[in-house]
């Protein structure tokens, strides 16, 4: 049997302990970084064409957005929703006639541009009319409305003055750009406004002068 010496284990360690530090690999290697995102790409806006007196609420397409993602037509948009990597809805505020560049920006500053994709367009405001502006409560009142770009689940209730959205009477307008609800008036007293509510949401473009209920 080969007698080991203590010079021998000294050596043997010494050696070990140089081949540790000697550069090489120690474990595997760190997984390479994530590719970057591709940036975006903007096909179309629907409409393409929104009013010089009201908001538009648009649909945008394209591929690669991303949750955060903001959009100028000129101004920011409002209520941005990223529906997926392919589809936005926003809301257009209103601005002076002319065209206007599309523009979705991701969060970390990649974006896209559809030039002169959107055309704001001069239109008349929505109105809404009151039959009477003095009424006993639970009297028969009529509205009447004028809405230059109307949708078919487009709305008209009666709100209390100052009130949030809780209604005390609404009725659709089907898409017809004017038209006439007869109703019963609230039967509360009390200050009472119709308002005029876009595509059965709450995205309001119009309000009436106050109606006295007695």
């Amino acid at each position: 049997m080969r007698k080991v010496t203590y010079r021998g284990l000294l050596l043997l360690g010494l050696a070990t302990g140089l081949a540790a530090c000697d550069g090489g690999p120690s474990g595997p290697a760190p997984p390479p970084p994530p590719p970057p995102a591709a940036p975006p790409t903007v096909t179309a806006i629907s409409p393409s064409t929104g009013s010089t007196a009201r908001p538009t609420p648009v649909m945008i397409s394209g591929t690669g957005f991303l949750t955060g993602a903001t959009v100028m037509v000129d101004v920011v948009a409002l209520g941005v929703v990223v529906v997926n990597s392919t589809t936005i809805t926003a809301v257009i505020p209103a601005r002076a006639a002319g065209l206007a560049d599309l523009i979705v920006t991701n969060p970390g500053g990649s974006g896209a541009t559809l030039s002169a994709a959107f055309t704001y367009a001069f239109d008349e405001p929505f109105t809404l009319t009151p039959s009477t502006h003095v009424i006993d409560a639970g009297a028969e009142m009529r509205v009447s409305w004028n809405a230059p770009a109307g949708r078919k689940d487009d709305w008209i209730a009666v709100f209390k003055v100052g009130a949030n959205y809780d209604d005390d009477w609404y009725g659709l307008t089907h898409g017809a750009t004017s038209g006439t609800h007869t109703l019963t008036a609230p039967r509360q007293p009390g200050q009472y406004e119709f308002r005029y509510l876009l595509d059965g949401g709450f995205l309001e473009v119009a309000r009436s002068s106050p109606v006295d209920v007695r």
